[in-house]
């Protein structure tokens, strides 16, 4: 009997132990299975921080990339300007040479035709224009150029305005005057400068200097260029333009003393007008202070006038630059002879 109980208590024992070891096995599972997960997540963790410094570094290498691109950018464009610039003043030498070449011949020939005068005009107004471009830097640089009266500009006039009245250059004192020269027929060229002149006007306007300047047309063209069609015409620009015209022998004057060249070419009623492409900047007193040409914008022109409005017309005047071209000007005043 006593064996028969020690054999039990000895298979529960067996039964207790096997139950220890199963306990013992399952948290040693237990306990791999979660480490396995910690090493899980902190594999994951240094992925994820792997990810985020090779995001960063793509991020860094690609602003890198784009600066140096904006760098190579600028430098190329620079480069670009210099180069045109270098191939403008190189152009601007050559023009001004052959203008010259031109004067030379021009003055030598004493039988120059009509044409041939017509020609080697076009051709140094359009050098001069060239010349101006180069000119300005220095003019930048002066304080004040002296007047000369062998090239004195502008002068008094009397003509009709677009309303069939006289109108002389006394109507424009107490006010800056900004005079162009040209013709209703004009294909291209006086409509560009007039929408210019209409910027400059509403330019002045936003500065509150409206009041202070008149915009003036003043045609070359008296044979077709009559009070109807003057006003017709200058309506199509800013309200504030004068349009004027006049005989033949009044229009020849003032566009005398402003220096302006023009010529008819062509036959019967339709023909064209050769001219000078300035735009005229008078002051208060009805006396020039400079001129604008066809290369400057209308921006160029506001804050010229802007500075000379603000100085009271003072800063000196660019006829100096008109002086250099004196034998130019000389032949357009022995052609209106």
């Amino acid at each position: 009997m006593i064996s028969s109980l020690n054999k039990r208590l000895l298979a529960k024992s067996k039964l207790i132990l096997q139950h220890t070891t199963r306990v013992q096995h399952q948290q040693l599972l237990l306990r791999s299975f979660t480490s396995q997960q910690q090493q899980q997540q902190q594999q994951q963790q240094q992925q994820q921080q792997q990810q985020q410094q090779q995001q960063q570094q793509q991020q860094q290498q690609q602003q890198q990339q784009q600066q140096e691109q904006e760098k190579q950018q600028e430098q190329e464009q620079q480069d670009k300007n210099q180069q045109q610039n270098e191939n403008t003043n190189e152009n601007n030498n050559k023009n001004n040479n052959n203008n010259n070449k031109k004067f030379e011949q021009i003055s030598n020939n004493r039988t120059v035709t009509w044409a041939s005068l017509t020609v080697a005009l076009i051709s140094g107004g359009i050098g001069w224009l060239y010349y101006d471009h180069l000119m300005t830097k220095k003019r930048e640089r002066q304080n004040e150029i002296k007047t000369y009266g062998s090239s004195s500009v502008g002068g008094p006039f009397v003509l009709i305005d677009e309303n069939g009245k006289p109108f002389t250059d006394l109507d424009l004192k107490g006010k800056y005057g900004l005079l162009y020269f040209g013709f209703t027929y004009c294909p291209d060229v006086c409509p560009a400068e007039l929408y210019k002149m209409t910027k400059v006007i509403k330019n002045l306007e936003s500065n509150g200097l409206g009041d202070s300047i008149v915009p003036v047309f003043i045609t070359i063209d008296p044979w077709r260029d009559t009070i109807e069609q003057v006003k017709s015409y200058i309506e199509e620009f800013h309200p504030k333009f004068k349009g004027l015209t006049g005989t033949p022998e009044q229009i020849t004057k003032v566009a005398k003393s402003y220096r302006v060249f023009m010529s008819k070419s062509g036959k019967g009623d339709d023909y064209l007008v050769d001219h000078t492409i300035i735009v005229y900047l008078v002051g208060p007193d009805g006396k020039f202070i400079e001129f604008y040409n066809v290369n400057q914008d209308s921006d160029i022109i506001t804050n010229k006038i802007i500075t000379r409005i603000a100085n009271g017309g003072k800063g000196g005047d660019n006829r100096g630059e008109i002086k250099s071209e004196k034998s130019y000007f000389e032949k357009i005043a022995n052609f209106f002879k």
